[in-house]
């Protein structure tokens, strides 16, 4: 008996420590959510002139920063979910925003990777250890399922994610690669056509415009990768 209640003593320090390690993941995917949706705001920023023909167009770069905005969003809920406190989402959301550089990013990314590896580890560590075979209490069910959705807020947006968090309607369910090309919008200082493509949702297709079949194949090669990621992610 004395054995027992000293193990479940060490495996309530383990799943406090593993939760802890969960949160603390989190808060650091967020704040990489946040950085990334920084960077794509000032991207898609109007007062920016299009001038660069292999970045993408003024519309393509709204949807990027749209979708990144979303995924932050998600990201911050699920901290928030998970019992992450405001002021600690908002120091770590205010210092990724003001990133910068690729350097700046990379650092963000490599600490939220390794804030994930080692969320994982300790929770591998603990389905391992003592009483790893007993029923889990459902307080430990609710935790694991928002722990879970760490992975799914990042590719929250592979299958098209809501395009709008306020209506939660239009998800994605494939490309259309034979657009029309767009009325007066014809080029006169090169040869080289603009090129169209679609990305179609349950009641609409978005149209997009690139500046050459090599961008648009670019573009579609990409979001059908994603897409394919999420399909198998759900199987």
């Amino acid at each position: 008996m004395g054995r027992w209640l000293k193990d479940q003593k060490e495996r309530k320090k383990q799943e406090i420590r593993t939760h802890n390690a969960h949160l603390h993941a989190a808060v650091s995917v967020a704040g990489v959510a946040a950085a990334i949706a920084a960077v794509a705001a000032s991207t898609a920023s109007p007062e920016m002139p299009y001038s660069n023909p292999k970045s993408p167009p003024p519309l393509a770069s709204a949807a990027i920063a749209s979708a990144a905005a979303l995924v932050a969003s998600h990201c911050i809920e699920i901290a928030e979910d998970m019992g992450a406190e405001h002021d600690q989402i908002l120091t770590v959301v205010n210092s990724a925003i003001n990133a910068k550089t690729n350097g700046d990013i990379m650092t963000l990314t490599a600490g939220a990777a390794t804030a994930l590896r080692g969320a994982a580890t300790l929770k591998a560590r603990l389905q391992k250890g003592p009483g790893a075979t007993a029923i889990p209490l459902v307080e430990e069910k609710c935790n694991e399922s928002k722990e879970a959705n760490i992975l799914t807020a990042l590719d929250y947006v592979f299958k098209g994610g809501e395009l709008l968090k306020r209506t939660r309607k239009d998800i994605v369910t494939g490309l259309c690669n034979d657009i029309p090309a767009w009325p007066g919008r014809e080029r006169e200082d090169t040869n080289e056509k603009r090129a169209y493509f679609g990305i179609k949702t349950t009641d609409r297709t978005i149209e997009f415009e690139c500046g050459s079949k090599g961008d648009k194949q670019f573009w579609l090669e990409g979001i059908q990768y994603m897409l394919n990621c999420r399909v198998k992610v759900t199987l």
